[in-house]
């Protein structure tokens, strides 16, 4: 449990948050436990077919290695060439 929040780690969320180059913008609020089991299924694959941004494997570690020592705050800040904006938040 985080002491300044009274909120249990399991209890967060993954926010993931999408700006496109288009102006469209896409919220996702996933609890950590889901985006855990779904690590753990290789359920999530960020960037299918991306060869321009970061490995998806390589930020799965990271979101994981965040989970495991309770990270709280923004995790990954991604801005690709055509102006996309990708950030993942624990909250």
């Amino acid at each position: 449990m985080n002491k300044l929040s009274g909120v249990r780690y399991d209890e967060r969320f993954l926010k993931i948050k999408i700006s496109a180059n288009t102006g469209d913008n896409i919220f996702l609020k996933l609890p950590i436990s889901f985006v855990k089991r779904l690590v753990a299924n290789n359920a999530i694959d960020f960037f299918k077919n991306q060869d321009d941004i970061i490995d998806s494997q390589k930020l799965l570690k990271i979101m994981l290695d965040a989970f495991e020592y309770n990270v709280v705050g923004e995790i990954a800040y991604l801005e690709r060439s055509n102006g996309d904006k990708i950030r993942f938040i624990i909250d």
